[in-house]
C-alpha cells in the first residue's frame, strides 16, 4: 500500500525550520519598520504636549477673566521668558471701584450708577493672593506680545522693572470682560511650537495648531 506523504510535507520529509538568512531577513524588516514608526510615535507625543500646553494657558487665562469679573479688580497675567512659569495676579484700581450713593451698598444705586471715588492706580500686597503655575517642563515661554492701550498704561509703568527678571507685559485682564490683546508663544525642543492669542474686545482665546519650529528662536 502507497504511504500518504505527511501533514506539511510534500514528500513525508519533516518540515525544516528556518534559515539563517531568513531569519537575519526577517530580522532587518522589523527594524526597518521599527526605524520608521517609532520617530512618527514620538513625534506625535512630543505634539501632544505641546497642544496640552496651549490648553493650560488657555485655561488658565480663562479663569483669570473670570476672576477679575467676579471680584471687580484687574487681573494680571504674566509670562517668565525661557521658562516654564506663569504668575497670576490681582491688581486694585482705585478708578474701578464705586461708592453706592446710598452708602448701603445696595444694588438699587448701583442699577442708577454710583460715585466713582476719585483716585489713582496703586498696587496692593497681594502676595498671598498670586498664584503660580508650571507649563509642561519640556515647553518654554519664548514670545509674548502685548498690545498697549491707554487703559493700561499706568500698570504697564508700574511693572517695568518686572522685565529685569524675565518676566513679561502683564496681560491684563478687566471686570467688565475685556482683556489685553496678547499673542503668547511657546516652543518645545524639537517639537514645534504654539501660539495662544487672546481678543482683547471678547476676552476669547484661541489655540493654533502645532507649528513647526522656528529656525530663530531654535538657534537662539
Amino acid at each position: 500500500m502507497r504511504t500518504l506523504p505527511s501533514r506539511g510535507t510534500s514528500n513525508g520529509a519533516p518540515p525544516r525550520g528556518f534559515t539563517i538568512v531568513e531569519l537575519l531577513l526577517a530580522l532587518a524588516i522589523l527594524v526597518t519598520l521599527a526605524a520608521i514608526v517609532v520617530p512618527s510615535f514620538t513625534s506625535l507625543l512630543a505634539d501632544r504636549r505641546v497642544a496640552r500646553a496651549g490648553d493650560q494657558l488657555r485655561v488658565e487665562m480663562m479663569q483669570a477673566r473670570l476672576a477679575s469679573m467676579r471680584s471687580g479688580r484687574t487681573y494680571l497675567l504674566q509670562l517668565q521668558s525661557g521658562t516654564n512659569n506663569v504668575r497670576i495676579r490681582p491688581w486694585v484700581d482705585m478708578n474701578d471701584m464705586t461708592e453706592a450713593t446710598d452708602q448701603t451698598g445696595g444694588s438699587s444705586a448701583l442699577l442708577t450708577g454710583g460715585n466713582v471715588v476719585g483716585g489713582t492706580m496703586q498696587a496692593v500686597d497681594t502676595e498671598q493672593e498670586t498664584r503660580s503655575v508650571e507649563l509642561p517642563e519640556t515647553l518654554v515661554v519664548s514670545d509674548v506680545r502685548v498690545q498697549s492701550s491707554p487703559r493700561s498704561f499706568m500698570i504697564e509703568s508700574q511693572t517695568q522693572g518686572e522685565s529685569t527678571d524675565g518676566w513679561s507685559q502683564p496681560i491684563l485682564f478687566y471686570p467688565d470682560g475685556s482683556t489685553s490683546t496678547a499673542a503668547v508663544t511657546m516652543n518645545s525642543a524639537g517639537a514645534g511650537r504654539i501660539i495662544v492669542i487672546l481678543r482683547g474686545l471678547t476676552g476669547e482665546v484661541t489655540v493654533t495648531d502645532v507649528l513647526a519650529a522656528d529656525p530663530n528662536e531654535v538657534a537662539n
